[in-house]
């Protein structure tokens, strides 16, 4: 009927907007099949996917709607990842509806395209993909998110105050709870929104949900079992519940031991006071563990990153980079020894602004790098929290460390040592705000040999490719600290902008846009041009005629006042 229609009227009726502003397009991309896409696609483009409709929704919106991700997949395949994270007129976006009416394997798909800090964006009244997630009729999509970031995210309160536990207590089945106080503990039964609400409320205030009087029924047997527990007033002996007799045994959270602040014990040696040094000489150690399992604190296209204490009672990161390659093991050695000859150089290294590697070591399921841990958050991760790019007093702060940084790498007199993967998700702000570069590209021999790579790192990396590296006549990618400064002018980009330059163009675009050595993007006008001139001298097609860190410290921009 759709095509018969446009066959006599014409391709522009399919974007004729009704009276609240959704197209045919729309309605097909809800009601319709892929099939039906790829022929509107064929009369009027892709571009019709991005219109607007009834509360800022795109096809991409409701695509997410649909239990089958099929259509989500084709939309993306078509216009690329970005569109995920496009937010409607209440802040929702593809992430937060897919993590309520989809399944895990789409959740899996999503986390393969744009990594896990999707799941955090706040969306509608603030709520996070784990409040979707709470609100699907079962709590597999909710078990998923857990593993995946941490039981932390469970009492994240929404602008409501209501936390994942409230919706799930009224959406989701006794089985939820459970899995929750397995998480928690008697913490859930004492979460308190705005109003002074529990979840317990919620059970009662919503009646006529699934499972209410299963629930009503588990939430009394745990409130007595817990009242059981505690030993009665002026007695420490334990009872017969708190030996584990019939209460239910949360898994304990790993809690860090922190020492209040106070005077320096009188007579204390000075030497005992001042601040300890990693010490890299540890020969054991092991993965600090929350809910029984290994602390993940990171993870990037390539390994994972945990939290591990050393037999010199120090805390550390470690990065775990699988080894497979069956077939290829000389090949694959070579590789790795290339990774451990690059943290041997880096181990080398001192500077406010670059991660500290400890050490490696080679097992049979990979290879381990430690490096200290740093306790603040990415600056990517701090402009989706806060959904809203950096003030010019920031980026100015941010350049001035990242530049130092990277100057101190570039400037070693053995020669250069390159980054090679220079992002804001790559740049961490300390607690004490602090700039320090991490996540080095030294997993991309592995990542390659292994079979797991892309072709050109982890997806997004693309954005932040200088031109040269796309030369298809070079049979190998040419990184230089010219390459570094392009990612680094990329960067400065993305801080104002929240996305990299030419970050709304799908990314197998990219390199055809380098190639061609179309016109770089230009800052937006609100900004200073000192900005502006700097942000320019860094992504010259030129690599040339393009700054080197040096001239870049010079700068009018860095030294002028915040």
């Amino acid at each position: 009927m759709l095509k018969w229609l446009v066959k006599e009227l014409g391709s522009d009726c399919l974007t004729v907007p009704d009276s609240r502003g959704d197209t045919a397009v729309h309605l097909a991309a809800q009601h319709q099949s892929i099939e039906s896409l790829e022929w509107i696609k064929r009369q009027i483009g892709t571009d019709c996917f991005r219109l607007k409709g009834d509360g800022d929704r795109t096809a991409f919106h409701i695509a997410a709607q649909k239990s089958d991700n099929s259509m989500l997949k084709w939309l993306v395949k078509e216009l690329g990842s970005d569109c995920l994270t496009v937010p409607d007129s209440r802040g929702d976006t593809a992430v937060h509806l897919a993590a309520e009416h989809q399944s895990i394997e789409s959740l899996e798909w999503i986390k393969r395209q744009i990594g896990t800090d999707c799941f955090r964006l706040k969306g509608d009244d603030d709520r996070t993909a784990f409040h979707f997630a709470a609100k699907k009729s079962d709590n597999s999509n909710l078990e998923w998110l857990v593993k995946e970031l941490g039981s932390d995210c469970l009492t994240v309160p929404d602008s409501r105050g209501d936390t994942a536990v409230h919706l799930a207590a009224q959406w989701q089945p006794v089985d939820s709870l459970q899995f929750i106080f397995d998480q928690i503990g008697a913490e859930m039964l004492g979460l308190k929104n705005n109003e002074g609400k529990t979840p317990a409320d919620y059970v009662e205030s919503y009646c006529y949900f699934r499972d209410q009087s299963a629930k009503r029924a588990w939430i009394s047997s745990t409130q007595r079992q817990l009242e059981a527990s505690r030993p009665p007033a002026g007695s420490s002996a334990p009872t017969a519940a708190s030996a584990g007799a019939a209460a239910p045994r949360p898994r304990p959270r790993a809690r860090q031991s922190v020492q209040p602040p106070g005077p320096t014990p009188v007579g204390l040696p000075e030497k005992t006071r001042a601040k300890k040094q990693l010490d890299p000489s540890f020969t054991d150690w092991d993965f600090i563990l929350q809910d029984d399992k290994k602390q993940l604190i990171g993870r990037g296209g390539f390994g994972k990153v945990y939290k591990a204490l050393t037999d010199r009672n120090q805390t550390v990161a470690v990065k775990v980079l699988p080894l497979s390659g069956t077939g290829q093991s000389g090949k694959l050695q070579r590789a790795v020894e290339m990774e451990k000859r690059g943290v041997e150089i880096l181990k080398r290294l001192s500077h406010p602004n670059i991660l500290q590697f400890l050490k490696c070591e080679q097992k049979s399921d990979g290879l381990y790098i430690f490096t200290e841990l740093v306790s603040g958050h990415s600056l990517f991760e701090l402009m989706q929290r806060q959904k809203k790019p950096f003030k010019e007093s920031g980026v100015r702060d941010f350049s001035r460390q990242i530049c130092s940084g990277l100057n101190f790498l570039h400037c070693q007199p053995e020669g250069a040592i390159l980054h090679r993967d220079i992002k804001s998700s790559n740049i961490m702000l300390t607690n004490e705000g602090v700039i320090k570069l991490i996540d080095f590209g030294l997993a991309k021999e592995i990542e390659k040999t292994c079979g797991l790579s892309t072709g050109f790192g982890p997806k997004g990396t693309m954005y932040f490719m200088a031109p040269e590296l796309f030369d298809t006549k070079l049979k190998s990618l040419l990184y230089s600290a010219k390459t570094d400064v392009w990612a680094f002018g990329c960067t400065v980009y993305e801080l104002t902008a929240m996305q990299p330059p030419d970050g709304d163009q799908p990314i197998e675009n990219i390199g055809i846009l380098r190639f061609r050595k179309q016109k770089m993007p230009r800052i937006a006008d609100g900004f200073s041009a000192g900005l502006k001139d700097f942000y320019l001298r860094c992504v010259d097609y030129d690599p040339r005629k393009r700054a080197d860190t040096a001239e870049l410290l010079r700068h009018s921009f860095l030294s002028a006042s915040s």
